[in-house]
């Protein structure tokens, strides 16, 4: 999470400076809606229909010097999904937990535009590879009076990350305006569907979390591919 938030800070300290590349700077700000298959979807596997809810976003620019056109842009793309959430019984130790879990992806992108239309839809094919995270982390299950009498214990009492090298192939549009002025930022609807696999890496698996007989926190782990389909829907500014 650290990662994206800081991939979010860039893009926007980069904003000040956007007027000078014209077109030559997109930067999408989306929803993302994660559909694992195979046997990713089996260790997914939650209460909201196997898929995942977040967030993302990507940064490109134009690598050509000056003002030439280029087809390519080149830059990074961050993205973090929900897995879902599970409950731990309240034991002699510790009141009832919960355990959230994530999914993260950071690294560089290139992105093939396949029209070069001053304005309509914009077709492009994008290419992704980089860092994949899945994240638990598990904390006192806060109920809706703790909340209320600002008596929340926010602190993890658990948190696990095993990482691997992921890829993307994506496909996906956004709608070109043309510009008031050379300098005018816009904003468009942008959409992209993408596919993202790559290395078998471990996880926490549902149901093991617990609390021993001493008092600790234990839980099992396995081994499982991380191929899903994703849904980013958002604007894209350039």
């Amino acid at each position: 999470m650290r990662i994206l938030v800081a991939c979010i800070l860039i893009c926007l300290v980069s904003h000040t400076s956007w007027a000078q590349f014209e077109d030559k700077v997109q930067l999408g700000l989306y929803g993302n809606i994660g559909f694992p298959v195979g046997e990713f979807s089996q260790t997914v596997s939650n209460s909201m229909g196997g898929t995942g809810w977040g967030t993302g976003i990507n940064f490109l620019f134009n690598p050509k010097k000056g003002r030439e056109f280029s087809p390519v842009l080149i830059g990074i793309e961050g993205n973090y999904l929900h897995l879902g959430t599970e409950k731990t019984p309240e034991s002699q130790f510790l009141p009832r937990l919960k355990t959230t879990f994530n999914y993260f992806n950071v690294g560089p992108i290139i992105r093939a535009m396949l029209s070069n239309k001053e304005e309509g839809i914009i077709p492009f094919v994008d290419g992704f590879v980089g860092l994949k995270v899945l994240n638990t982390k598990t904390k006192i299950d806060n109920s809706l009076l703790d909340t209320l009498l600002d008596q929340e214990y926010l602190e993890s009492l658990l948190s696990t990350n095993y990482e691997g090298l992921g890829y993307g192939l994506g496909i996906g549009f956004f709608s070109r305006k043309i510009k008031n002025e050379p300098f005018d930022t816009s904003a468009s609807f942008y959409l992209k569907l993408q596919y993202q696999y790559g290395d078998r890496i471990n996880y926490v698996k549902r149901g093991s979390v617990e609390v021993d007989r001493e008092g600790f926190i234990t839980y099992e782990t396995g081994k499982t591919p991380t191929s899903l389909l994703s849904l980013q829907l958002g604007i894209l500014f350039r």
